[in-house]
């Protein structure tokens, strides 16, 4: 419940700064005025400073553990005095501690976790705190000038505890925890928060005759770095947010959350993004429960939708290892048992195509399979650690190393041209038919596509495979084919050369290209005419056409007829170019040649 604080109504006398005025810069001013300069010892991105007026606090530490000593008034009513270790975040955050001691200034001699608003003395925030004698709170200031309010956590309760504020938006939530893995909710209000908060540790003596000391180790912010490659969100949005930190090889995921089970999930996630084939496992190492099914294991998940499809190799608290899956999203989850067993236990999943096998082990090295079931996904997965508390309230947690995703041994496919034979001519304007035959180890083929040269001329994504190329000007061609497979890995045919000749005694009367990959700041084509044999890079052409910037069809093509500017050209051999003309420059075409 919220409550009044010590013994409110209280009312102070604040005097001026004994200090001359002067100019101070913009920097000064995000500490406050009449703070002063202290030799805080701090690492980055760490600062430190006293907030409110004529005090004396320091601060030193190593990277996770803190030593503050303040004075100051109190944490309280309109205004604040204390000593804050501080870093500017934007957006969410998660700030926790544990505070391992306070010296006993003052009854309500306070220490813990705070965000806030500003640096200003009377700054909207949330302080979850550790107090010398009078137990575990969440004050806060919901208005920047407004008045605090209290909520208590358990009275009896000092110090070592741990303190944790969550911000989601401006909705603060404070918890606490004698251990810092089974953490419950003190409070949760709103409060006036921009995007930009100062987060941090702050320490009160509530005595300004008298200053108090501080211990606070295991600090964490959510830039506590999971692996590069690896992100952690809530998934369902359960009640109570959890949270994920790495350090040294492992993970401590904290969870609230109804279930993963049903046509709908709750959890917490700590995830990646893999494309194909997948085997992932993890080691379970403990498991700390708020019911028998809390549950933590790892996971392949279609979506972050929580109705998505997925399966689940976990262990859960008194329920044994499981393997769960959701075939279709939405759809009802199917649970295969696992057999008895508790956490610290290794499990495994596999994924092969649309297969997927879950495994238990007691070594990391010799598996026994719970069960293989078809879960139809996309290609693209996000595969990683998943916990749920089981509980509409409180939070479970676990700590998992030995982590590991890998690849499969997915083999490229195969492919070969089978038409048009290398050397091969045609007249102008040629239908040229190009057929392949592709083949893939794991029979997971996907598509073959053609190319001349780098341009895509057509994707087909079934045998047999084949693609009729029309109206094709005279010039020399380079054609391939380009297999691949649903994990994304591609095979390519060997490059064969065809010749298009014109017809005799006729010139060519159509120019055709594709278009340029940057079309839409494209001012005009331009086509080219040189001597045979002539580099178009450093020769002069002897005609130029402009094209224009006529619309590409469907397949992205142009054709712009030029029948009266070709025919008008000398008899004879030649070499052609398109050039795309832009404000920033131009780019020129690979070059063809033609008979007039």
């Amino acid at each position: 419940m919220i409550a009044t604080h010590e013994n409110s109504p209280r009312w102070k006398l604040v005097g001026r700064c004994a200090r001359p005025l002067r100019p101070f810069s913009i920097a000064a001013l995000l500490l406050l005025t009449c703070a002063r300069a202290h030799a805080d010892q701090l690492p980055a991105p760490w600062l430190g400073g006293d907030i409110g007026s004529t005090q004396t606090g320091t601060a030193t530490a190593t990277q996770t553990d803190f030593t503050i000593t303040a004075t100051g008034s109190d944490i309280w009513d309109a205004s604040d005095q204390f000593h804050f270790v501080y870093q500017q975040i934007s957006g969410d955050v998660e700030v926790l501690a544990r505070v391992d001691s306070i010296f006993e200034a003052d009854p309500w001699s306070k220490a813990g976790v705070m965000v806030r608003a500003s640096l200003d003395a009377n700054a909207a925030h949330a302080f979850a705190l550790v107090s010398a004698f009078k137990g575990i709170a969440f004050q806060r200031r919901r208005q920047s000038g407004g008045l605090s309010v209290n909520t208590s956590g358990p009275r009896t309760v000092g110090a070592p505890a741990w303190v944790r504020l969550v911000r989601a938006g401006t909705q603060i939530t404070a918890y606490w925890s004698p251990d810092g893995m089974s953490w419950a909710t003190i409070g949760s209000d709103t409060i006036s928060l921009n995007g930009a908060v100062y987060i941090g540790l702050a320490v009160t003596s509530h005595n300004p005759a008298v200053s108090t000391t501080a211990t606070l180790s295991k600090v964490a912010t959510n830039l506590t770095a999971l692996p590069a490659t690896q992100q952690s969100a809530d998934i369902g949005s359960p009640a109570v947010p959890g949270s994920a930190r790495y350090a040294s090889g492992t993970y401590s995921v904290a969870a609230g959350g109804q279930d993963i089970w049903n046509a709908s999930d709750q959890l917490r996630f700590v995830y990646q993004q893999i494309t194909g084939d997948i085997d992932v496992r993890a080691r379970i190492a403990s498991l700390t429960a708020v019911s028998d099914w809390t549950k933590a294991g790892v996971m392949i998940r279609e979506t972050l939708a929580p109705n998505a499809r997925n399966a689940f190799a976990l262990v859960s608290a008194a329920r044994g290892v499981r393997f769960q899956q959701r075939i279709d999203a939405g759809g009802l989850t199917e649970s295969t048992v696992g057999g008895a067993g508790a956490a610290p236990v290794w499990v495994r999943l596999v994924r092969s195509g649309l297969q997927i096998s879950a495994y238990r082990s007691v070594d990391g090295t010799t598996w026994t399979t719970i069960a293989t079931d078809t879960v139809p996904m996309a290609n693209s997965v996000y595969v990683g650690i998943a916990v749920t508390a089981h509980a509409a309230s409180g939070l479970g947690s676990a700590t998992v190393d030995h982590f590991s995703v890998a690849a499969s041994t997915n083999q490229p496919p195969t492919v070969s041209l089978t038409a048009p034979t290398a050397g091969a001519t045609f007249t102008a304007p040629a239908a040229i038919t190009l057929t392949a035959t592709a083949a893939d180890p794991e029979n997971q083929l996907s598509q073959v596509q053609f190319y001349s040269g780098s341009t895509l001329l057509a994707t087909d994504t079934a045998a047999p495979y084949s693609f009729t190329w029309s109206g094709v000007p005279a010039g020399t061609y380079t054609i391939n084919a380009v297999a691949t497979d649903t994990g994304g890995l591609s095979g390519s045919s060997a490059t064969i050369t065809i010749a298009v000749a014109s017809a005799t005694g006729i010139a060519p009367t159509t120019v055709q290209f594709h278009a340029s990959s940057d079309h839409a700041i494209v001012i005009s084509y331009r086509l080219d005419i040189f001597n045979n044999g002539a580099d178009p890079n450093t020769a002069a052409p002897v005609a130029t056409s402009d094209l224009g910037k006529p619309t590409p069809d469907a397949s992205g093509d142009i054709s712009v007829n030029r029948a009266a500017f070709l025919s008008a050209l000398a008899p004879g051999p030649y070499v052609a170019t398109v050039s795309a003309v832009g404000t920033a420059g131009s780019g020129r075409s690979l070059p063809i040649t033609f008979t007039r």
